[in-house]
């Protein structure tokens, strides 16, 4: 099993979850975005795009897509639920992508990568406001529960650990006080540090 990687990167997001299964790997570090041509990850994924997973002849690519493969392949793992919880588990999964994702890219890309001429305040104050809408949600869900589906750790907490991780660095977690417990406390996994290492 090989995974094309580059820190800082969602690719974080798939070392994790292979870190949390515990299962022998190959990583290709590639920096980012200078050696996304490199030639073995263009034979795998033709955008050049990391996350890629190489696993054998079955080719995964997008972070979450890779989590909840991985979740699925090592079943004995136990990162994903019965079947009757998965439901719940896969809407998490595509809510963290659908109606978080967009409006973090979006004011990511009008306070951070764009340039001062090329931002907009109001965009950026949309996508906070959205964004923070959204994340009351998600901190209204986890009053009572240690981890999204409840007291045991699964993939879709890699998948929203990993958004959750950005949000942080763009301070966007201040005043959810049960999505900052959270946060902390998966990102004390020893899995995630050394993932992040």
């Amino acid at each position: 099993m090989k995974l094309f990687f580059a820190p800082q990167t969602r690719a974080v997001s798939s070392r994790w979850a292979l870190e949390e299964l515990a299962v022998p790997h190959e990583l290709v570090q590639l920096k980012f975005p200078e050696e996304l041509v490199h030639p073995e990850l263009r034979a795998a994924n033709p955008l050049g795009q990391v996350p890629t997973l190489v696993d054998g002849d079955q080719v995964v690519t997008e972070s979450s897509a890779i989590a909840l493969y991985l979740a699925d392949r090592f079943p004995a793992a136990g990162l994903a639920p019965a079947q009757d919880r998965r439901h719940e588990y896969y809407q998490w999964a595509f809510f963290v992508g659908a109606a978080m994702e967009p409006h973090l890219l979006e004011y990511f890309l009008q306070t951070v990568r764009f340039s001062e001429a090329e931002r907009d305040s109001a965009r950026a104050a949309s996508a906070k406001e959205k964004f923070e809408r959204v994340l009351q949600i998600v901190n209204h869900h986890l009053a009572d529960r240690q981890y999204l589906l409840g007291d045991q750790f699964s993939m879709v907490d890699v998948i929203l650990g990993s958004l959750l991780g950005w949000a942080s660095m763009l301070k966007l977690l201040d005043g959810f006080e049960h999505v900052g417990a959270y946060y902390k406390r998966i990102y004390s996994r020893p899995a995630f540090q050394k993932a992040a290492a």
